[in-house]
């Protein structure tokens, strides 16, 4: 006589631990669980006859740095002129780019994204520029020549806004933007591809004048870097992760984004020296811009993201499970 058992518990067929139980619901990944690598000044092209070291480097274009360098963080200066309307480039005797005009770095950004549309969230950051404003911390030109106004009209124009994070997509019902950030979070990953985030590069009065059109970012396209506290805080920029290690930390840990740099002025790069990008990485920051994303002739240094492809999981915050492949793995 064959006696007969119940099998469940012996092979753990159901119930509790068995083969077909549920497993743990992952954590989702959202925005702030990535670690990116960034350019700065990215339309960048070294001058003939460079009057410092700082400007001694060149960057491919934007797609090239996309594509081929893994870059997912985009800095571009942009002035107003009379004449052409928004043009990109850092300095009157820094004046070499690879997109003369803002509307060419967009149009050539937006091309790759399009073409690429499973690429994770993507920031530019936009550092508007003004003689007056920069040599006397006044504002009166770029009032009169409207050019937050013209930066804003552009990226309506030139960026489809469904393919755009903004402000109000993450502050959602919260009455203000560092509510939503510390308690709901950044959206989610799977939901942010192909997609784009705009920062203002500014401080100061020339971040206030924009608040000024778009109080607590309110229908704005942009974020700010705004104080600790206010009601638009949401995104950081500290360029010294050796000195500001800890406060990145932190702010990366309450859940903020936060940029940094790995190198300025070609100082690393002229002593191959990483220590700076290796803090920026334990940090936790979020994108760590560079003026050297790739090799270059004669020189030892640049950089990478560790494992990345071509990111990686932020090694503060990102849920355990979280592997780079999950975070972005384009077949190029």
């Amino acid at each position: 006589m064959l006696v007969l058992v119940p099998l469940s518990g012996c092979f753990g067929i159901g119930g509790e631990g068995g083969i077909f139980a549920n497993e743990p619901e992952k954590e989702p990944l959202r925005l702030n669980h990535i670690q990116m690598e960034g350019t700065h000044n990215s339309y960048h092209v070294e001058p003939i006859f460079s009057p410092t070291r700082e400007y001694m480097y060149t960057h491919e274009p934007l797609d090239v740095q996309a594509a081929q360098l893994g870059v997912r963080q985009f800095e571009i200066d942009v002035w107003w002129d009379v004449r052409d309307g928004l043009r990109v480039y850092h300095n009157q005797y820094d004046s070499g780019t690879t997109c003369p005009t803002f509307q060419e770095c967009l149009e050539t950004l937006l091309d790759w994204s399009q073409a690429n549309d499973q690429h994770h969230p993507m920031m530019i950051w936009i550092e508007p520029k003004d003689w007056p404003e920069q040599a006397a911390d006044i504002t009166t030109t770029v009032e009169l020549s409207g050019l937050l106004q013209e930066i804003e009209s552009e990226i309506a124009e030139f960026w489809p806004r469904n393919l755009t994070i903004a402000p109000d997509d993450v502050r959602g019902e919260w009455p203000t933007l560092n509510e939503a950030v510390l308690t709901d979070g950044w959206p989610l990953l799977e939901e942010s591809r192909g997609k784009v985030i705009f920062v203002l590069l500014a401080r100061g009065d020339m971040r206030d004048l924009y608040l000024e059109d778009y109080p607590g970012l309110n229908g704005a396209l942009m974020f700010t870097l705004s104080d600790l506290g206010s009601g638009e805080a949401a995104i950081f920029s500290l360029t010294d992760p050796i000195g500001d290690g800890e406060q990145i930390s932190q702010l990366v840990t309450d859940g903020y984004i936060v940029r940094t740099r790995a190198d300025s002025g070609g100082e690393e790069p002229d002593n191959n020296d990483t220590a700076r990008f290796e803090a920026a990485l334990a940090a936790g920051a979020h994108t760590i811009s560079t003026d050297y994303p790739g090799p270059v002739e004669g020189m030892d240094y640049w950089i990478e993201i560790p494992n990345g492809t071509p990111s990686r999981c932020n090694p503060l915050v990102a849920p355990e499970w979280c592997s780079s492949e999950a975070i972005e793995n384009l077949i190029l």
